[in-house]
């Protein structure tokens, strides 16, 4: 079931249910339709938490997917289920993979190499190239996003609001077209007993002499 919120529908989420806080989700303006696809089978608790909608657009076809890897989590059970995910969901949609990975692109490590090889089999490649956290000084890029699409310009930057120690990252994608649900309001004359007498009480009192004595009617 779809929750609304202000001007913007909440279109998939997974909260953690026996930690307490945490959880992902994916916002959608209300003018946009979409499907949320179901991936609770994959979720688990401090390992991986992951939700995904597919959007309906006029011009495209886009899989959104939303994951947050937990720091300390099972890594290799976060990249087997990734790959699961997108041997079951790969076909010729454009893919948009988002959030907190925990894996520092700002330097070379084997986890970066490892999550870079799965996502390579599906075309998909980093988009962010700036650091998104910065704590005691120390900067690093553990947030992404990934696409596998090159039939768009894009561009990504950052969003320092000075809500969280992470940045936001945000990603423009060029010559989409989206389908808007237009609404189209109709009148009616609403026809009950009520209305029928509001309209004869009133003709009751009208004197039609004049017109029944008229010879002259035109046809």
């Amino acid at each position: 079931m779809t929750e609304e919120t202000g001007n913007v529908n909440v279109g998939a989420t997974f909260s953690r249910q026996t930690y307490k806080h945490g959880g992902v989700c994916i916002y959608v303006l209300k003018d946009i339709q979409f499907n949320t696809i179901n991936l609770d089978q994959y979720n688990k608790e401090k390992d991986l938490k992951i939700c995904a909608l597919k959007l309906c657009l006029l011009s495209s076809r886009f899989t959104i997917i939303c994951i947050y890897r937990y720091p300390t989590g099972n890594f290799t059970y976060f990249l087997n289920q990734l790959e699961s995910i997108f041997n079951k969901m790969y076909t010729s949609t454009e893919f948009i993979l988002c959030g907190d990975f925990n894996v520092n692109y700002l330097n070379d490590n084997s986890r970066k190499r490892l999550l870079e090889s799965v996502l390579a089999c599906f075309n998909l490649f980093s988009t962010v190239k700036f650091p998104t956290r910065t704590f005691n000084n120390c900067c690093t890029l553990i947030d992404n996003i990934y696409i596998n699409t090159y039939r768009h310009d894009f561009s990504a930057h950052p969003l320092i609001n000075d809500l969280s120690d992470h940045d936001l990252q945000i990603i423009t994608l060029s010559n989409i077209f989206i389908s808007i649900l237009r609404h189209i309001f109709s009148y009616t004359r609403k026809t009950d007993n009520n209305s029928i007498s509001k309209c004869t009480f009133p003709l009751s009192y009208k004197n039609w002499e004049d017109v029944f004595l008229e010879k002259k009617v035109s046809m």
